[in-house]
C-alpha cells in the first residue's frame, strides 16, 4: 500500500497544480474580456467595422473597402456610436440586415459561436498536458530500465568472459575436427608436419 500511495503523490501533485492553472487562466481570462476599455469613437468605429465583412470587395473588412458601401456603413456605425449603442447591438444591426453569415466576419464571444473560440483553445491545452504525460511516463520507464542495464552489464562483463573461453575452445575443438576430416579425404588440406605439431 505504501508503495502505491508513493506512486500516487506526484500525479495528485500535478492534477493540483493543472487545477491551480487552469484557475489562473480562467482568472485572468475573465478580466481580460469583461474589464471595459476606454476607447474614442474612431477606434469603436474602426474596431467595429473591423468585424464586419464588405458586401460588395471580396476579402476587405468595412473597415479597410475603399467602396461607397462600405464608407456608408462606416458612417451608420459612428452614428449608432455616438446614439450610446453597444458593440453588440451595432453588429447585430448589420447582421439582421444582411444575415449574419454575410456580414459577420469574425464569430462572435456569445451563444454557439462562442464554441468557435473555445474548443481549439481547449483541445490545444489538452494536447499539450497529453503530451506531457506521455514524455513524463516515458522518461520513468526508460530511467530505470537504464540503471537496469548498467548494473546488468558490469555483472555480464565477468560472466561473458567466462562463456567467451569456453566457446573459443569448443570452436577450435570443432575447426581441429574438421581439418582432420577433410584432410582425410583430399590430400591439399593437410597440414604440414611443423605445423600438425
Amino acid at each position: 500500500m505504501s508503495i502505491q500511495k508513493k506512486a500516487m503523490q506526484p500525479k495528485r501533485s500535478l492534477l493540483l497544480v493543472l487545477a491551480a492553472l487552469a484557475l489562473i487562466a480562467a482568472v485572468w481570462s475573465w478580466q481580460l474580456f469583461s474589464a471595459p476599455k476606454q476607447q474614442t469613437v474612431d477606434q469603436r468605429v474602426h474596431d467595429i467595422a473591423s468585424q464586419l465583412r464588405c458586401p460588395v470587395c471580396q476579402g476587405e473588412s468595412v473597415a479597410d473597402a475603399p467602396s461607397g458601401l462600405a464608407l456608408e456603413m462606416r458612417g451608420i456605425i459612428r452614428q449608432q456610436v455616438l446614439a450610446g449603442k453597444s458593440d453588440q447591438e451595432i453588429i447585430q444591426y448589420f447582421a439582421n440586415r444582411y444575415g449574419e453569415g454575410n456580414i459577420v466576419w469574425v464569430p462572435q464571444w456569445q451563444g454557439f459561436t462562442l464554441l468557435a473560440w473555445i474548443v481549439p483553445i481547449a483541445l490545444l491545452l489538452a494536447g499539450c498536458i497529453f503530451l506531457f504525460l506521455v514524455v513524463r511516463d516515458w522518461r520513468k520507464e526508460s530511467a530505470p530500465a537504464l540503471a537496469l542495464a548498467a548494473t546488468a552489464a558490469g555483472g555480464q562483463d565477468e560472466q561473458n568472459t567466462g562463456i567467451d573461453n569456453e566457446t573459443d575452445t569448443e570452436l577450435e575443438r570443432y575447426r581441429a575436427q574438421l581439418e582432420q576430416e577433410l584432410a582425410a579425404d583430399d590430400p591439399l588440406f593437410r597440414r604440414p608436419r611443423t605445423e600438425a605439431n
